[in-house]
């Protein structure tokens, strides 16, 4: 039996591909991991799905500054207790560094997007501090690593290669009613520079013109006055929609689309193109990143920073109805080589292999 700690960071964020990835490692660990974790209370909605912790409460005011002051001096705590033969940290904070002593960490690394299209430096310098601390790395695809290669100076022989899963839904769950009765693309997360959004949007504009009942529904944050104000300068400001959605509403949303379409110009894995594939629904995608890597041929690829082509292939799909098939069966053929139990038996090697 293997005793591996999971420290509290992750676990204040309410949702993200990072908080969920390490849910859904503890929920599929085998038996022969025995894990714990330093959170004393949790935020996350994944945690509180699937009844990770005791203590999961809302979001509120002062909540973060509430809870590190409150679980950070417990996770050093734990740590220097050292009961426990592996310690996986969970985000790259380093406080905790001075308290692991010679146990053996793991700490996983998502993508490089803190030290190229939204440059965080001090965070930048603590994932460097982890990284060189670490005894093994988890990347989550190899396009990951080669790009964590290329700004850390790491020893590549620690360097784990290990996917994502996905969680296949329900029959009760795709049977619920649609949540709009219009036809929609489906666009879903952040907006940020790199999410590659404007262009999106100005392809979406150029679609919309020859199928003038099309719309588009967003996850995530409210428009910004910047946004509303593109959206206006497009002529499709009641055309485009934005929805907070829970994990349910998602699987409708992605159901139900015409299409799901991943403008960015870099991802660490692309975990929503699992989701989108499990519920159905073709992926049109940027060729850019992990994304070849991980869609294979079950997705429609277009230039990122090319806006004609993308509103060219989102046209395609829209209309070739024999291909929009094609993509959704060979989507639900690629999904199966994408599970979490075979994610959790990749981290137990890794585990076993330190402790």
């Amino acid at each position: 039996m293997t005793n591996v700690l999971f420290d509290h960071q992750i676990f204040y964020k309410v949702y993200g591909g990072a908080s969920k990835y390490f849910v859904m490692l503890l929920t599929h660990l085998p038996d022969t991991i025995r894990w714990q974790t330093s959170a004393l209370v949790s935020m996350n909605e994944y945690v509180r799905a699937h009844h990770l912790l005791a203590y999961t409460g809302k979001k509120f005011k002062g909540e973060p500054w509430l809870l590190e002051h409150l679980n950070r001096p417990y996770t050093n705590l734990r740590l220097r207790m050292g009961r426990f033969d592996v310690f996986h940290q969970t985000d790259f904070g380093t406080f905790c560094l001075n308290s692991i002593g010679k146990k053996p960490m793991v700490t996983t690394f998502h993508d490089t997007n803190l030290s190229t299209f939204d440059p965080h430096p001090e965070i930048v310098e603590r994932q460097r501090k982890s990284l060189e601390r670490a005894d093994a790395i988890v990347v989550v695809s190899e396009n990951t690593k080669q790009s964590m290669l290329q700004f850390f100076d790491v020893d590549e022989r620690k360097v784990h290669v290990i996917y994502h899963g996905i969680e296949m839904p329900s029959a009760d769950i795709l049977s619920l009613p649609r949540a709009y009765a219009f036809p929609y693309i489906l666009y879903v997360g952040r907006r940020s520079e790199y999410k590659n959004f404007r262009r999106f949007i100005e392809a979406f504009a150029q679609v919309h013109r020859q199928h003038p009942d099309l719309h588009v529904v967003c996850t995530s944050l409210p428009f910004s006055a910047e946004e509303n104000a593109l959206f206006g300068q497009l002529g499709i400001s009641d055309k485009v929609h934005r929805i907070f959605a829970d994990e349910d509403t998602m699987k409708v949303l992605y159901r139900d689309a015409e299409c799901f379409v991943f403008p960015s110009i870099y991802e660490g894995f692309g975990m929503p193109i699992l989701e989108a594939w499990c519920c159905h629904c073709p992926v049109v995608l940027s060729n850019a990143s992990c994304f070849p890597e991980i869609a294979g041929e079950a997705g429609l690829f277009f230039a990122p920073e090319e806006t004609d082509d993308m509103a060219a292939k989102m046209t395609r799909i829209i209309e070739d109805r024999e291909l929009r098939q094609s993509l959704v069966g060979k989507g639900n053929e690629r999904v199966k080589l994408f599970s979490w139990d075979s994610c959790a038996r990749k981290h137990q090697e890794v585990y076993e292999s330190l402790a």
